[in-house]
């Protein structure tokens, strides 16, 4: 009885000290590759919520004019209050490719009588997909 009693007290206090990490906008801007499909905490700055409803709140990391993308998939909306708080997200993260704003589709790329050009110029994109969050800090 003992023994059974000292394994599951050591099971537990070895779950206890087990961190989830906390990523930064930052580090899943840069390292969504290896972070999508991921469930993940994200930490940022709440600078932005969507007029549509508060679907999609927009996180900065300290850098001006980088922001990460959160859609509320888990909850109905974002809360107004969300807006300059720091803010915990729990979510999954997602890859898009997106165009290269100036660049001309690819069917624009020949002239008459030859084929179009087979390339596109992308830029691989960030977002999480929201099942949860929590206010950090409030003004």
């Amino acid at each position: 009885m003992m023994a059974v009693a000292l394994v599951a007290f050591t099971a537990c206090q070895k779950q206890a000290q087990v961190q989830e990490t906390v990523y930064s906008v930052g580090d899943v801007l840069t390292t969504g590759d290896s972070l999508a499909g991921d469930t993940i905490l994200v930490e940022g700055y709440c600078m932005h919520l969507c007029k549509h409803g508060g679907r999609k709140a927009f996180l900065n990391g300290g850098e001006q004019g980088v922001f990460l993308r959160c859609n509320a998939v888990g909850f109905e909306a974002f809360a107004p209050e969300c807006i300059n708080n720091t803010l915990r997200v729990r979510g999954v993260v997602q890859a898009i490719d997106v165009p290269v704003e100036g660049q001309p589709a690819a069917e624009e790329h020949h002239h008459e009588g030859e084929e179009a050009c087979a390339f596109s110029s992308t830029v691989r994109k960030y977002y999480v997909n929201a099942l949860s969050y929590e206010i950090i800090t409030e003004e």
